[in-house]
């Protein structure tokens, strides 16, 4: 009886050390995937479907730009759209329009000429928002419009603004892409963005109801992780789980078949301990450059989101490399990837790793937060320390140019703005003859 009770006993135990086990694993490893989903969300979310949406609003501004060319007239405009939209990616583009003081007199494609002579200021849902365009300056996007197909169309929103004869700015009219939604997201491939998560993108209305804007998978996600981002237009929701659900079938007849082998548990927690350390690389990877190893721009965006809402004492010091072009076409390519390594080694000596940023090309950046400006000054001195170049038994001479600004900032905006700033100065620091340093505070 002794014997019939242990064996029941252990059996039991077993069993149910078996079936926590498997709980604990699966507990983790949902956990894990969730982790990893929520990074792909985002970064589909920052780096492409926002940009999508800034790179149709750029064509709003070739228009404008043509228009102030040609004194405020319109010229060509079948012809020049035709080009435009074939130079920058027409595909996701339904129409080119132009509207002289808010009455829309120019359409691409003809197919769209229906809406000529329409006073966008008076007439339809877009009115209010085209009037804050105007009264404004500032770009606005139009909430997604129902179509009769099931699809929706977005309306971009430029306001032109030309000088008169005293050299003043007026109020022109306004340039307008009309896009749609589909054409949007396919034209970045949504549906295939992901190699592991079934998708669904949706834009956040809590008057009207929410608008499904694209749904990978036909049905609705079970338990999937969100990922809420602002658009021009409102808020958007990108949701994900991973593919198949977070246990496959598959899965849980492995772990049936294998959960009393000691081998098992081990290979999972192995599988476990892979599946972190390449969310690590992943993450180090999209953070890092790959030449200098300095941050990247995206660091640079994520540095800016973390500060947002912070009033700092912020200091931009751009640098660009004096005549590199020579580098790489004297001493070649090789001798030119050496110089950035051996700068950015030499940036991050006198102003930290964490404040260098690769900025693009032969450009960097460094960000420096409440830092007095005379110490930020002797500290950007020390640029032309950076002289000469060992490359190959070599001794490649170079010089660096920058131009530094320095404000207080509390938004995003603000440290963009001041991009641009350190961005000007460092135009005039090239202008005025190069291998110097030009700015401070604004």
């Amino acid at each position: 009886m002794k014997r019939i009770s242990s064996f029941w006993v252990n059996l039991i135990l077993l069993a149910a050390g078996v079936v926590v086990t498997i709980a604990l694993i699966n507990v983790s490893l949902i956990r894990t995937r969730k982790t990893m989903i929520r990074v792909e969300l985002e970064t589909i979310a920052e780096y492409q479907i926002k940009g999508k949406f800034q790179s149709v609003d750029f064509l709003t501004v070739v228009w404008d730009n043509l228009i102030q060319a040609n004194g405020g007239e319109v010229k060509d405009f079948s012809n020049r759209s035709e080009k435009i939209l074939k130079d920058f990616g027409g595909d996701m583009i339904e129409s080119l329009q132009v509207a002289p003081d808010g009455v829309i007199q120019y359409v691409y494609p003809y197919s769209f000429s229906g809406v000529i002579g329409t006073d966008i200021e008076k007439t339809g849902s877009f009115s209010t928002s085209a009037v804050r365009c105007r009264y404004t300056g500032l770009d606005t996007v139009s909430a997604p419009e129902a179509l009769e197909d099931g699809d929706f169309r977005l309306v971009f929103c430029h306001p032109v603004y030309v000088k008169d004869k005293v050299g003043n700015p007026s109020f022109w009219g306004y340039s307008i892409v009309t896009a749609r939604v589909s054409q949007l997201l396919s034209s970045i491939q949504l549906e295939e963005a992901s190699t592991r998560s079934d998708l669904v993108l949706y834009r956040l209305d809590q008057r009207n109801g929410d608008q499904m804007l694209m749904n990978d998978t036909g049905r609705t996600l079970q338990n999937p992780v969100r990922y809420l981002f602002p658009v021009p237009n409102g808020i958007l929701a990108l949701e994900g789980t991973w593919m198949g659900g977070w246990i496959t079938k598959e899965e849980y007849l492995m772990e049936a078949a294998i959960g009393a082998a000691v081998m098992v548990l081990g290979l999972l927690l192995l599988m476990n301990l892979r599946i972190r350390k390449n969310m690590k690389a992943l993450s180090r990877i999209s953070f890092t450059d790959e030449l200098t190893g300095l941050n990247n721009r995206h660091m640079l965006r994520k540095v800016f989101d973390q500060l947002e809402g912070e009033t700092r004492h912020i200091s931009m010091l751009f640098i660009d490399f004096d005549h590199f072009k020579e580098i790489n076409d004297k001493e070649g390519h090789d001798a030119g990837d050496e110089t950035l390594k051996q700068a950015a080694a030499f940036f991050a000596s006198v102003f930290g790793k964490d404040s260098c940023f690769r900025y693009g090309g032969d450009e960097f950046l460094v960000l420096l937060q409440d830092m007095p400006e005379d110490e930020i000054r002797r500290l950007a001195d020390r640029l032309s320390e950076f002289q000469v170049v060992e490359f190959q038994g070599r001794r490649i001479p170079v010089s660096v140019s920058g131009g530094l600004a320095s404000a207080d900032c509390a938004t995003v905006a603000d440290m963009r703005a001041l991009i641009r700033m350190a961005d000007d100065n460092l135009y005039h620091a090239k202008k005025n003859g190069r291998n110097q340093i030009i700015g401070g505070n604004v």
